[in-house]
């Protein structure tokens, strides 16, 4: 069965156009595809690696693993896909931490760079699909005198910068609002507009912030409110989920009345107003 793509463009934007992987030649320096890849760390700040099957390309190096995501998959659906497959861990999207993405002319994709944190004992890990043959934990001074003596895959686009940068990572604070009750100031009405600066942002749904609280910007954390449709000044209700900003750090709460509920794909139509200007991930 072919495996396809979608065609991302150098801003990374969807073009909605596919690729059949060896098959579709992409425009240089105007089309790309999403290769992600998990870095996997323990309470211990070791790297899991992954030992290649041996008719792999560059068979029997080590890697942090990871490919490409299919058409219809979003980065992190894509991560967690391949982490199952190559390793049969099963993490979930809240345990995802996004640490950077690199545009590798190359090779004509965009690499985005998952971290997870958990102590995984190497009997658990199981190599379901054959790309992988053995794992392993290793320091970051190992690691680097592994990739220097030639046996980690040479694009595996992870040094003493990025581990540096993972072994700080944390989870974002509005994820601990999932499935609880939520108060609302709300300071853009339903039927507003965003401000004189952009008078003809009309805002579709009611859209305000938490009280008391700092988001990744510095401001107070910002809600979308679903199922109302007349303009609120305050409201209550449950955060169903978390838009997850990838590309800015300023997530947005997902509230609703009691008893009501959307699927992501109904989340992101009705949000889509703002967040198409941005690179995203619904959390749950």
């Amino acid at each position: 069965m072919a495996e396809l793509w979608d065609i991302y463009d150098e801003n990374k934007k969807k073009t909605g156009k596919l690729a059949e992987r060896g098959i579709t030649k992409l425009e240089e320096g105007k089309e790309y595809h999403i290769v992600v890849q998990g870095i996997v760390l323990n309470s211990k700040n070791e790297i899991l690696i992954s030992q290649r099957a041996e008719h792999k390309t560059f068979p029997l190096q080590w890697e942090c693993n990871g490919g490409s995501i299919l058409a219809g998959e979003t980065s992190l659906e894509g991560i967690l896909r391949e982490l199952k497959e190559e390793l049969g861990l099963e993490f979930s999207k809240k345990e995802a931490m996004f640490l950077t993405d690199i545009k590798r002319e190359k090779f004509q994709d965009i690499k985005e760079l998952w971290v997870f944190r958990r102590d995984i004992e190497i009997k658990d890990v199981k190599f379901n699909d054959g790309e992988a043959i053995a794992a392993k934990w290793i320091s970051i001074d190992e690691f680097i005198e592994m990739y220097n003596n030639g046996e980690i895959v040479e694009t595996v686009d992870f040094g003493i910068e990025e581990y540096n940068k993972a072994i700080n990572l944390k989870q974002r604070e509005s994820y601990k609002y999932i499935g609880k009750n939520v108060k609302l100031k709300i300071d853009r009405p339903l039927g507003t507009s965003h401000s004189k600066k952009y008078p003809d942002h009309i805002y579709p749904i009611n859209y305000g912030y938490v009280l008391g609280t700092i988001s990744g910007d510095g401001e107070e954390l910002d809600a979308y409110v679903l199922g109302v449709d007349k303009p609120l000044e305050e409201f209550e209700g449950k955060c169903i989920a978390v838009t997850h900003r990838i590309n800015d750090d300023d997530d947005k709460l997902i509230i609703v009345p009691e008893g009501i509920d959307y699927s992501d794909e109904e989340i992101r139509r009705l949000t889509d107003f703002q967040e198409k200007y941005f690179e995203s991930e619904i959390i749950r």
